[in-house]
């Protein structure tokens, strides 16, 4: 089965997806499975929690973009939070590499 998971602003931007993916009602980003595939973990769900995130199905992740009642939260990891900048270009992390 295909996931979406459900990441912060901060990580999507980090990643350099933030453009390119669905925003949810709640302000954060839907990536895809191939998004995380280079993060650290053995599953889907071991990476989508490496970046502070959740699985969700497109039932899910639909209900997420039109604005449910109780949003699932996320959260930003440590390493996700730098605000490092080297020549004019933010630092991302391994995972999009």
């Amino acid at each position: 089965m295909a996931f979406y998971i459900k990441v912060t602003k901060k990580v999507a931007d980090s990643l350099g997806l933030t453009k390119m993916r669905n925003e949810t009602a709640d302000g954060n980003v839907l990536l895809w499975q191939a998004d995380v595939a280079k993060c650290e973990g053995d599953t889907v769900f071991d990476r989508a929690k490496a970046v502070g995130g959740i699985c969700l199905t497109p039932q899910e992740a639909k209900a997420e973009i039109d604005g449910p009642e109780n949003p699932v939260d996320v959260n930003t990891p440590d390493e996700y939070k730098s605000d490092d900048v080297i020549d004019g270009e933010e630092v991302s992390n391994e995972c999009s590499k």
